[in-house]
């Protein structure tokens, strides 16, 4: 009953019964493949989202006793493709990607596969057989629906009680994709859906706070200084400036000789650090807006230790980005599924690496602004010099939510292989168009001979290098044209 009041929130247009049938016809088909004895492999993306969702998938899978396997990659393209087709398996399921290949899935492995994901596609390839997108029920793939809630809805088809638990996990998804613009940055939708199910359960609880990293187990200016979105200039990733702020202010950092958390402080003594941010926003119109996003719902998980940052929904998929872009997507699905101890210290290792190569890309844009070159709403980095391939995303993704850049579009490229260029682009909180990123990226990477997708707020593509140019023509074109 809740699952279906969720479902008819907002504008009345999701069809939640609709996907929850086609999620059983396809979980049917699996349990069927699995009595014959066939092999399924779970092919995911490395971000939170798509460690999330396969994760719930292969653990819906593996509890109805399939022989499953899962595997993330960086990229699905027709190479990527004929070795996946080259393992044998007898069935792929593909989260998280997949949506712009449905031909080239097709061609390569029959109808021997299912798509579960939440990036637009052409109105054509909706009707697409092996297709479960969120789109064709209605659900805004860019914020109302993830691939870890799709994923979930597959596994709530495969067994409705015994995996409501996995509902905590799909929030993780949902969360690391940014998909909370809800009021008070809530997640809606079918995101929504599985946030009462965890709630039911006990697994979840929900509060509104500050929305720092850390805001139970950090003191206050590291939780500051470690937080990236929104990014505050002169404070993410600076914890010596996040603690002089606040001591010139006057603010009481520690009790007894402990330093004090988020968590501890009254709402008056909140309200004095938002003081103190707004001090280093910068006044180009937007400060409001940032300030706005750093209040919001929490998502808290009761059954995990509170000295981790699993215990928090957006923390838990920073971790998982962490690991994906840090070529450790081993360590992220090992803690999805559970592993609390080796996996987790050596996943809190690697975040701190991963923090120190975002801070290190930031300053150096700081410093070489011929790195950087805007064209009308659009802002391009230039990072193949000292970007990586795999940090394309979170580097767009804290440029579109830092004041600076929060009215563009922004678009990181890097070097991906010896002949390609890999693209991420970001539409920033206070974008003033209206422009469809994931047709964008998709149209203008098929324009050269590429690849591309995403949804409407973030999306990406890979081209051949020598195409960078005429790549970056049909995106400024296609955005001029709105």
């Amino acid at each position: 009953m809740v699952a279906d009041q969720a479902a008819t929130t907002a504008t009345g247009r999701h069809d939640y019964g609709a996907l929850m049938a086609r999620a059983k016809e396809e979980a049917e088909r699996l349990v069927d493949l699995s009595n014959r004895g066939a092999r399924v492999l779970v092919v995911t993306h490395i971000d939170a989202d798509g460690l999330s969702s396969g994760s719930v998938a292969f653990s819906a899978l593996a509890r109805k006793n399939l022989a499953v396997s899962v595997r993330a990659i960086p990229d699905l393209d027709p190479r990527a493709i004929e070795k996946l087709k080259a393992d044998k398996f007898e069935f792929y399921l593909f989260t998280d990607l997949g949506s712009g290949l449905l031909g080239e899935l097709s061609a390569a492995l029959g109808d021997k596969f299912l798509v579960v994901d939440h990036h637009q596609v052409p109105e054509a390839d909706l009707a697409h057989a092996r297709l479960f997108n969120a789109w064709n029920y209605g659900y805004d793939g860019g914020e109302e629906a993830c691939s870890s809630s799709m994923a979930y809805s597959f596994a709530k088809a495969l067994d409705a009680k015994g995996n409501q638990d996995l509902s905590a996990l799909s929030l993780v998804g949902a969360s690391g994709d940014r998909q909370d613009k809800g009021d008070a940055r809530s997640l809606g939708g079918l995101n929504k859906v599985a946030v009462e199910d965890a709630v039911t359960q006990g697994l979840v609880t929900t509060t509104k706070d500050l929305l720092f990293y850390g805001r139970e187990t950090r003191p206050v200016h590291e939780a500051i200084a470690m937080s990236y979105s929104p990014f505050i200039a002169g404070l993410s990733g600076a914890k010596d400036a996040a603690l002089a702020a606040l001591s010139n202010s006057g603010f009481k950092l520690k009790e007894g000789g402990r330093w004090r958390t988020l968590s501890e402080l009254s709402n008056e003594e909140k309200q004095k650090v938002i003081e103190v941010i707004s001090g280093f926003i910068a006044s180009a119109g937007h400060g409001a807006d940032l300030l706005k996003d750093l209040v919001g719902t929490i998502y808290t998980f009761e059954f995990e230790d509170p000295l981790t940052p699993l215990r928090d929904a957006r923390e838990f998929g920073s971790l998982l980005n962490a690991c994906g872009r840090m070529d450790r997507t081993d360590l992220g699905i090992s803690i999805c599924l559970g592993d609390r101890e080796d996996a987790l210290r050596q996943a809190l290792a690697l975040m701190s690496e991963y923090r120190g190569k975002l801070n290190k890309a930031i300053q150096k844009l700081q410093l070489e602004t011929d790195k950087v070159s805007t064209t009308g709403n659009v802002m391009m980095v230039m990072g193949e010099e000292f970007i990586e391939e795999r940090m394309t995303g979170s580097v767009s993704s804290l440029l579109a939510s830092s004041d600076r850049f929060r009215d563009k579009l922004v678009l990181v490229r890097a070097k991906s292989g010896d002949s390609d260029l890999k693209f991420s682009s970001r539409i920033g909180d206070s974008y003033p168009g209206k422009v469809n990123l994931g047709e964008v990226m998709r149209e203008a990477a098929q324009s050269v001979g590429g690849v591309g997708g995403g949804h409407s707020m973030a999306a990406g593509a890979k081209i051949p290098f020598s195409k960078r140019d005429d790549f970056t023509k049909a995106v400024l074109e296609k955005v001029a044209a709105g």
